[in-house]
Protein backbone atom coordinates (compact mmCIF):
# COMPACT_ATOMS: atom_id res chain seq x y z
CA UNK A 1 0.00 0.00 0.00
CA UNK A 2 1.48 3.28 -1.15
CA UNK A 3 1.67 6.27 1.16
CA UNK A 4 1.84 9.88 0.01
CA UNK A 5 4.83 11.38 1.76
CA UNK A 6 4.78 15.17 1.85
CA UNK A 7 8.19 16.92 1.71
CA UNK A 8 9.65 17.86 5.07
CA UNK A 9 10.34 21.56 5.51
CA UNK A 10 13.46 22.98 7.09
CA UNK A 11 11.40 24.21 10.06
CA UNK A 12 10.09 20.70 10.80
CA UNK A 13 13.50 19.08 10.43
CA UNK A 14 15.82 21.62 12.09
CA UNK A 15 13.50 23.88 14.05
CA UNK A 16 11.44 26.99 13.44
CA UNK A 17 14.44 29.35 13.37
CA UNK A 18 16.17 27.48 10.54
CA UNK A 19 16.09 28.27 6.84
CA UNK A 20 17.59 26.86 3.69
CA UNK A 21 20.65 28.54 2.21
CA UNK A 22 20.48 28.88 -1.55
CA UNK A 23 23.66 27.65 -3.18
CA UNK A 24 25.03 29.17 -6.34
CA UNK A 25 23.30 31.77 -8.47
CA UNK A 26 23.93 35.46 -8.90
CA UNK A 27 22.53 36.32 -5.50
CA UNK A 28 25.18 34.28 -3.72
CA UNK A 29 28.07 36.53 -4.80
CA UNK A 30 30.05 38.05 -1.95
CA UNK A 31 33.21 40.06 -1.42
CA UNK A 32 34.93 41.59 -4.45
CA UNK A 33 32.82 39.49 -6.83
CA UNK A 34 29.67 41.26 -5.64
CA UNK A 35 31.03 44.63 -6.84
CA UNK A 36 30.74 43.61 -10.47
CA UNK A 37 32.89 43.98 -13.56
CA UNK A 38 32.54 47.78 -13.67
CA UNK A 39 34.43 47.96 -10.38
CA UNK A 40 37.24 45.89 -11.91
CA UNK A 41 37.37 48.21 -14.91
CA UNK A 42 37.51 51.31 -12.69
CA UNK A 43 40.36 49.78 -10.68
CA UNK A 44 42.20 49.00 -13.91
CA UNK A 45 41.81 52.59 -15.11
CA UNK A 46 43.27 53.89 -11.84
CA UNK A 47 46.15 51.41 -12.14
CA UNK A 48 46.92 52.67 -15.67
CA UNK A 49 46.78 56.26 -14.42
CA UNK A 50 49.26 55.36 -11.67
CA UNK A 51 51.67 53.78 -14.18
CA UNK A 52 51.45 56.85 -16.42
CA UNK A 53 52.18 59.26 -13.56
CA UNK A 54 55.02 57.15 -12.20
CA UNK A 55 56.74 56.82 -15.59
CA UNK A 56 56.14 60.42 -16.64
CA UNK A 57 57.30 62.05 -13.39
CA UNK A 58 59.66 59.43 -11.99
CA UNK A 59 62.62 61.80 -11.43
CA UNK A 60 60.42 64.31 -9.60
CA UNK A 61 58.93 61.70 -7.29
CA UNK A 62 62.34 60.24 -6.52
CA UNK A 63 63.54 63.71 -5.54
CA UNK A 64 60.45 64.39 -3.43
CA UNK A 65 60.69 61.10 -1.54
CA UNK A 66 64.40 61.59 -0.81
CA UNK A 67 63.91 65.21 0.28
CA UNK A 68 61.00 64.23 2.57
CA UNK A 69 63.19 62.00 4.73
CA UNK A 70 66.31 64.20 4.59
CA UNK A 71 67.19 67.32 6.51
CA UNK A 72 66.49 69.53 3.48
CA UNK A 73 62.83 69.91 4.34
CA UNK A 74 62.60 73.26 2.55
CA UNK A 75 63.25 71.56 -0.80
CA UNK A 76 65.35 74.45 -2.06
CA UNK A 77 65.86 72.78 -5.45
CA UNK A 78 62.17 72.26 -6.16
CA UNK A 79 62.22 75.09 -8.73
CA UNK A 80 63.92 72.64 -11.10
CA UNK A 81 60.59 70.81 -11.39
CA UNK A 82 58.32 73.83 -11.00
CA UNK A 83 56.84 73.39 -14.49
CA UNK A 84 55.70 69.86 -13.59
CA UNK A 85 54.44 70.48 -10.06
CA UNK A 86 50.99 71.70 -11.11
CA UNK A 87 50.41 68.66 -13.32
CA UNK A 88 51.59 66.38 -10.51
CA UNK A 89 49.18 67.95 -8.04
CA UNK A 90 46.21 67.61 -10.42
CA UNK A 91 46.92 64.01 -11.46
CA UNK A 92 47.74 62.65 -8.02
CA UNK A 93 44.85 64.47 -6.33
CA UNK A 94 42.41 62.97 -8.83
CA UNK A 95 43.93 59.52 -8.50
CA UNK A 96 43.97 59.78 -4.70
CA UNK A 97 40.28 60.67 -4.48
CA UNK A 98 39.39 57.88 -6.93
CA UNK A 99 41.44 55.36 -4.94
CA UNK A 100 39.81 56.41 -1.68
CA UNK A 101 36.33 56.08 -3.22
CA UNK A 102 37.11 52.60 -4.56
CA UNK A 103 38.61 51.65 -1.19
CA UNK A 104 35.41 52.63 0.64
CA UNK A 105 33.43 50.55 -1.87
CA UNK A 106 35.80 47.65 -1.27
CA UNK A 107 35.52 47.93 2.51
CA UNK A 108 31.71 48.05 2.31
CA UNK A 109 31.65 44.38 1.27
CA UNK A 110 34.14 43.18 3.89
CA UNK A 111 32.34 41.06 6.48
CA UNK A 112 34.30 42.54 9.41
CA UNK A 113 33.40 46.09 8.34
CA UNK A 114 29.75 45.62 7.36
CA UNK A 115 28.42 45.76 10.99
CA UNK A 116 29.82 49.31 11.21
CA UNK A 117 28.11 50.37 7.97
CA UNK A 118 24.56 49.26 8.73
CA UNK A 119 23.29 52.83 8.30
CA UNK A 120 24.46 52.65 4.67
CA UNK A 121 22.90 49.26 3.99
CA UNK A 122 20.12 50.80 1.90
CA UNK A 123 22.64 52.39 -0.48
CA UNK A 124 24.38 50.65 -3.35
CA UNK A 125 28.16 50.38 -3.35
CA UNK A 126 28.42 52.81 -6.26
CA UNK A 127 26.30 55.35 -4.39
CA UNK A 128 28.64 55.00 -1.40
CA UNK A 129 31.63 55.50 -3.71
CA UNK A 130 30.05 58.59 -5.29
CA UNK A 131 29.29 60.09 -1.88
CA UNK A 132 32.89 59.47 -0.80
CA UNK A 133 34.27 61.03 -3.98
CA UNK A 134 32.11 64.14 -3.63
CA UNK A 135 32.77 64.54 0.10
CA UNK A 136 36.56 64.27 -0.18
CA UNK A 137 36.66 66.61 -3.17
CA UNK A 138 34.47 69.14 -1.34
CA UNK A 139 36.72 68.92 1.72
CA UNK A 140 39.84 69.63 -0.37
CA UNK A 141 38.19 72.58 -2.12
CA UNK A 142 36.97 73.91 1.23
CA UNK A 143 40.48 73.78 2.71
CA UNK A 144 41.87 75.63 -0.30
CA UNK A 145 39.22 78.35 0.00
CA UNK A 146 39.88 78.71 3.74
CA UNK A 147 43.62 79.07 3.15
CA UNK A 148 42.98 81.68 0.47
CA UNK A 149 40.69 83.68 2.78
CA UNK A 150 43.17 83.48 5.68
CA UNK A 151 45.98 84.66 3.40
CA UNK A 152 43.87 87.53 2.04
CA UNK A 153 42.80 88.73 5.48
CA UNK A 154 46.23 88.41 7.10
CA UNK A 155 48.29 89.63 4.16
CA UNK A 156 50.28 86.36 4.18
CA UNK A 157 49.27 84.93 0.82
CA UNK A 158 52.76 83.56 0.20
CA UNK A 159 52.79 81.61 3.47
CA UNK A 160 49.30 80.19 2.88
CA UNK A 161 50.17 79.18 -0.68
CA UNK A 162 53.30 77.47 0.61
CA UNK A 163 51.26 75.52 3.17
CA UNK A 164 48.89 74.33 0.44
CA UNK A 165 51.85 73.47 -1.77
CA UNK A 166 53.46 71.40 1.01
CA UNK A 167 50.15 69.65 1.69
CA UNK A 168 49.67 68.62 -1.94
CA UNK A 169 53.28 67.51 -2.27
CA UNK A 170 52.97 65.21 0.74
CA UNK A 171 49.65 63.94 -0.57
CA UNK A 172 51.28 63.21 -3.94
CA UNK A 173 54.12 61.31 -2.32
CA UNK A 174 51.75 59.21 -0.21
CA UNK A 175 49.52 58.38 -3.17
CA UNK A 176 52.44 57.21 -5.28
CA UNK A 177 53.85 55.11 -2.43
CA UNK A 178 50.61 53.40 -1.44
CA UNK A 179 48.94 53.12 -4.86
CA UNK A 180 50.42 49.66 -5.62
CA UNK A 181 49.33 48.44 -2.19
CA UNK A 182 45.82 49.85 -2.54
CA UNK A 183 45.41 48.40 -6.02
CA UNK A 184 46.32 44.99 -4.59
CA UNK A 185 43.82 45.55 -1.78
CA UNK A 186 41.12 46.46 -4.30
CA UNK A 187 41.61 43.33 -6.38
CA UNK A 188 42.47 40.50 -3.98
CA UNK A 189 41.43 39.08 -0.62
CA UNK A 190 43.18 37.21 2.15
CA UNK A 191 46.50 37.68 3.92
CA UNK A 192 48.05 39.77 1.12
CA UNK A 193 45.13 42.22 1.30
CA UNK A 194 45.58 42.57 5.08
CA UNK A 195 49.31 43.18 4.61
CA UNK A 196 48.63 45.84 1.95
CA UNK A 197 46.10 47.59 4.19
CA UNK A 198 48.25 47.78 7.32
CA UNK A 199 51.34 48.77 5.32
CA UNK A 200 49.37 51.59 3.69
CA UNK A 201 48.20 52.79 7.11
CA UNK A 202 51.81 52.79 8.37
CA UNK A 203 53.01 54.82 5.36
CA UNK A 204 50.19 57.35 5.86
CA UNK A 205 51.04 57.68 9.55
CA UNK A 206 54.74 58.31 8.83
CA UNK A 207 53.85 60.85 6.15
CA UNK A 208 51.51 62.62 8.58
CA UNK A 209 54.33 62.99 11.08
CA UNK A 210 56.64 64.40 8.38
CA UNK A 211 53.91 66.80 7.22
CA UNK A 212 53.34 68.09 10.77
CA UNK A 213 57.10 68.53 11.19
CA UNK A 214 57.39 70.46 7.93
CA UNK A 215 54.48 72.78 8.71
CA UNK A 216 55.97 73.47 12.13
CA UNK A 217 59.31 74.36 10.50
CA UNK A 218 57.49 76.67 8.08
CA UNK A 219 55.59 78.48 10.85
CA UNK A 220 58.80 78.88 12.82
CA UNK A 221 60.64 80.22 9.76
CA UNK A 222 57.82 82.72 9.18
CA UNK A 223 58.08 83.74 12.86
CA UNK A 224 54.58 82.64 13.77
CA UNK A 225 53.90 81.56 17.33
CA UNK A 226 53.19 77.95 18.28
CA UNK A 227 49.63 79.04 19.07
CA UNK A 228 49.07 80.00 15.42
CA UNK A 229 50.48 76.63 14.30
CA UNK A 230 48.13 74.74 16.64
CA UNK A 231 45.24 76.92 15.48
CA UNK A 232 46.07 76.06 11.87
CA UNK A 233 46.11 72.32 12.60
CA UNK A 234 42.78 72.47 14.40
CA UNK A 235 40.99 74.76 11.92
CA UNK A 236 42.32 73.58 8.57
CA UNK A 237 43.29 69.96 9.20
CA UNK A 238 41.23 68.45 12.03
CA UNK A 239 37.99 70.41 11.55
CA UNK A 240 37.35 69.43 7.87
CA UNK A 241 38.26 65.83 8.68
CA UNK A 242 35.83 65.80 11.61
CA UNK A 243 33.05 67.04 9.31
CA UNK A 244 33.78 64.14 6.98
CA UNK A 245 33.86 61.50 9.73
CA UNK A 246 31.07 62.84 11.97
CA UNK A 247 28.17 61.26 9.98
CA UNK A 248 29.92 57.88 10.04
CA UNK A 249 30.51 58.06 13.80
CA UNK A 250 26.89 59.07 14.45
CA UNK A 251 25.68 56.22 12.29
Amino acid sequence: MEQNLSPISAEELFGQTSHLVQQGGDGFLSGIASLGSLYQIATGVVALLFIFILVRYFDLFRYLVVSSVSKKSDRSDIHIYSAEIKNIEIFTSLMGVLLLSLLVMRMSVVEEVQPYMTHLASLSTWTIGAITFGSVLAMMCGERIMLYLVGAMSGRNDACNTIWHIKLLHFSIVIILISPLLILLLLIEGIVAHFAFYTSVAICFISLILFIKETFSLFRAQRFSIFHWILYLCALELFPLSLLLAPIVRG
